[in-house]
């Protein structure tokens, strides 16, 4: 009997550090656009193994934000922070629903030389946006509209990716271009002119957390490790500033006041809750339905579910 029993300790000795199916991780697949610091809580979330602390192995996939939400669909990737697309996925019969509001604004910057002397005299010039259609294109549209400028008098180029619209600009090729943090921190500590900056426009639900229908069904513990994960990044980026900036600085080999510069775009716009006000997310697709942007109207409970982030403790 005394064989017997140290023969069974031996064998949970070995499945505990062997990571045994009892002891596993449920893995995974969040999908990112790009790498850069505007995904901040999704990288330091993997970094700092807080997605391990509430028992998740998360793979960050990059891949374009029109072809997350067809992941979704077709199950390549589990979960993706993008909400603007998804809404227009939605409004096209795909089953989807975003779970949780991340940012409360978008986070992009109309970058030009320092000779440009101001945003109208954009008009009848090339602006490098990362794709037509995306949200680069449509909130450097908003930023345009909104300082006076005629958008069908500018020349939309699109590039494929931040990264190649940033040497565009640099390069003279065209006379500005929509970029996100920390590219427009860079430039501006570079020289370059902020002609306008996406947040202070409007407070519209930009980044969150999107997945399937049948994820929320079949996987509701999943979903719930998921945004407890996220939440979790949100209130420590509130609250441990210091901490927040080195781990910019490093991890995207940025200057300290780029650094603490994309921090403060961020904590400007994160909501610790991951929740935003109904009447909120109504007006957005009331207004994503009036400028056309979707093919139909659609309710809060359509593209929404917010059920999950409200119940946890």
């Amino acid at each position: 009997m005394a064989h017997a029993s140290l023969s069974l300790g031996l064998i949970l000795l070995i499945g505990i550090f062997s990571g045994s199916p009892a002891h596993a991780l449920e893995r995974i697949r969040i999908g990112l656009s790009v790498r850069n610091v505007v995904f901040l809580p999704f990288y330091y979330a993997q970094e700092k193994k807080i997605f391990e602390k509430h028992g998740l192995n998360a793979e960050l996939i990059q891949i374009r934000s029109d072809l997350q939400v067809v992941g979704l669909v077709s199950g390549e990737i589990d979960f993706t922070p993008v909400i603007g697309p998804t809404v227009f996925a939605i409004a096209n019969g795909m089953p989807l629903r975003a779970i949780a509001v991340l940012y409360k604004a978008p986070l992009f910057s109309l970058v030009s030389p320092a000779t440009v002397t101001n945003i109208k005299s954009l008009e009848g010039k090339q602006v490098a946006v990362s794709r037509l259609g995306s949200d680069s294109h449509r909130y450097g549209v908003m930023m345009m509209e909104n300082s006076g400028v005629d958008p069908k008098k500018i020349t939309f180029i699109q590039t494929g990716n931040t990264t190649v619209s940033l040497a565009a600009v640099q390069q003279g090729s065209v006379a500005a271009a929509v970029l996100s943090p920390p590219f427009s921190g860079d430039m501006a500590e570079k020289g370059y002119k902020i002609l306008a900056r996406s947040r202070s426009l409007i407070e519209v639900p930009w980044l969150g957390m999107v997945t399937s229908r049948q994820k929320i069904e079949k996987h509701p513990e999943v979903v719930k490790n998921v945004l407890r994960s996220i939440r979790e990044v949100a209130a420590n980026v509130r609250r441990d500033k210091p901490g927040v900036v080195a781990y910019i600085e490093k991890s995207f080999k940025v200057a300290p006041r780029v650094a603490a510069e994309a921090y403060e775009d961020i904590n400007g716009v994160i909501i610790e809750s991951l929740v935003m006000p109904e009447e909120q997310l109504k007006s957005y697709l009331d207004k994503a339905s009036s400028r056309g942007e979707i093919p139909k109207p659609l309710t809060v409970g359509d593209a929404f579910d917010l059920s999950f982030i409200r119940s946890l403790k």
